[in-house]
């Protein structure tokens, strides 16, 4: 049993907006005794008047579906323990922007991820001048050893909760997994690419805090079989960026 809730934020809100349409000309009826510039008067004002009530619809709107969006974010913020989410975002400010909520005990997929995309350099910046003195390992995703969670997660096994298959056992012990720690796949990541780890690009990951274990209470979870032994329960919490793609990733998940 298990639930995942997942859902996007653009500038206009949460995964759609209205649109209001204008009627053609001839679909609007104007009074046939007016004279010439009666006419022009009353259409002008019409188009005015329009125009006005389009902008506040809209931006009434997007204001509504915004704090909707933070709503959400904050209440599956406080589904989890504050060592695994202090480093999120207080709120949402970013857009687009997807929340993942995962909630799979049977397939020791459980935590929560933002992705926030377009984000500007400056805040990039000052996302990894204020990580400096607090992460505790830092990699790349394009070195070719990581302890990555849930590693052998497909697209599909992923979307429709099926069995994984392990085809490569030396990929879940391996030598150069010592002193490593665990980041996640990243798998809801909207350009993935093919392989483990499917963040394109420069990505640079820094693990802010982690451990081995069965650690929360809440979550009775089985040994994960795509883990290697030190590590076959445990969390993570950390942050990947990349000036690349101006994307930024907080994560905190459990297996």
């Amino acid at each position: 049993m298990g639930q995942l809730f997942s859902y996007e934020v653009n500038n206009k809100g949460i995964q759609s907006s209205r649109r209001l349409a204008i009627l053609p000309p001839a679909l609007v009826r104007i009074p046939s005794r007016c004279p010439l510039k009666q006419v022009t008067n009353y259409k002008m004002k019409k188009i005015f008047l329009f125009i006005v009530l389009s902008v506040i619809l809209l931006g009434c709107n997007g204001e509504v579906v915004n704090q909707m969006a933070n709503d959400n974010y904050i209440t599956y913020k406080k589904e989890f323990a504050s060592n695994l989410t202090d480093h999120f975002p207080s709120k949402l400010t970013s857009y687009p922007t997807r929340v993942v909520n995962n909630k799979y005990l049977s397939k020791n997929d459980v935590g929560l991820l933002l992705y926030e995309y377009d984000v500007a350099i400056a805040k990039i910046d000052s996302i990894e001048s204020k990580l400096k003195d607090r992460y505790i390992a830092k990699y790349t995703s394009k070195d070719s050893c990581l302890i990555i969670v849930n590693r052998f997660e497909t697209v599909d096994t992923h979307e429709n909760r099926t069995d994984v298959e392990i085809l490569d056992t030396a990929k879940v012990e391996n030598d150069c997994f010592k002193n490593k720690l665990p980041i996640p796949n990243f798998i809801d990541y909207k350009n993935r690419v093919k392989g483990n780890l499917k963040l394109d690009g420069n990505f640079i990951i820094y693990v802010l805090e982690a451990k081995s274990g069965n650690n929360f209470k809440e979550y009775d979870l089985l040994p994960n079989f795509q883990m290697p032994k030190e590590w076959k329960n445990g969390y993570s919490s950390g942050i990947a960026v990349s000036k690349e793609k101006k994307t930024v990733i907080y994560w905190g998940v459990i297996w």
